[in-house]
């Protein structure tokens, strides 16, 4: 990967309802950028989507690599190098990804899914399409106004998800939570 290029990392399975197909329809009218998908198929043939999601990484974009499964310890020069973490997925839980990206202060474009809205509280930029996808990571890729404040976005999450907000967090609920103790016993 060349040390001057803008690079958009995408991790996870390759699976459908991860949207390794608009990763890949993005990164195609962007061509001047860098797209990197960490990960591979975990379930092999019984993954949705093999058969045209393999044939999508056998020959991908130029501007597009498909590193395979990465072990764990790999994942941080990965994200080392990476400009943006790009999360299109249709369907997440609260992928580590993000997590891992906010600790370094990667500003994140992710699929505008219910879920982020609370967990993330608007720190991210968000999109629905393909179209919308291109033009926040143009935006970021040529606005150093922009991506900063995504840095600063970012920034906020990884204080927010820190292990001393978290411990905070769990001890505020526990404390209540023991208030209520007797309220319910008979």
């Amino acid at each position: 990967i060349d040390p001057e290029a803008f690079v958009v990392l995408g991790a996870g399975q390759v699976q459908t309802r991860k949207g390794v197909k608009d990763f890949v329809e993005t990164a195609k009218r962007l061509p001047h950028l860098t797209f990197i998908w960490a990960g591979g198929f975990s379930f092999g043939k019984m993954t949705d989507g093999y058969e045209e999601l393999k044939a999508i990484m056998d020959n991908p974009p130029a501007n597009v690599v498909f590193t395979g499964i990465v072990p764990r310890e790999k994942m941080a020069e990965l994200y080392n190098m990476t400009d943006v973490l790009f999360v299109p997925s249709y369907n997440e839980l609260f992928p580590m990804t993000i997590l891992e990206a906010a600790n370094l202060h990667v500003p994140m474009v992710i699929r505008d899914l219910d879920l982020y809205k609370e967990i993330l509280q608007g720190h991210y930029m968000k999109g629905d399409s393909v179209d919308e996808f291109t033009d926040l990571l143009h935006t970021l890729s040529s606005n150093p106004k922009v991506y900063e404040q995504y840095q600063d976005e970012s920034r906020k999450i990884s204080q927010y998800y820190s292990a001393e907000h978290v411990l905070t967090m769990w001890k505020a609920f526990y404390v209540e939570a023991w208030k209520y103790k007797d309220r319910f016993r008979t």
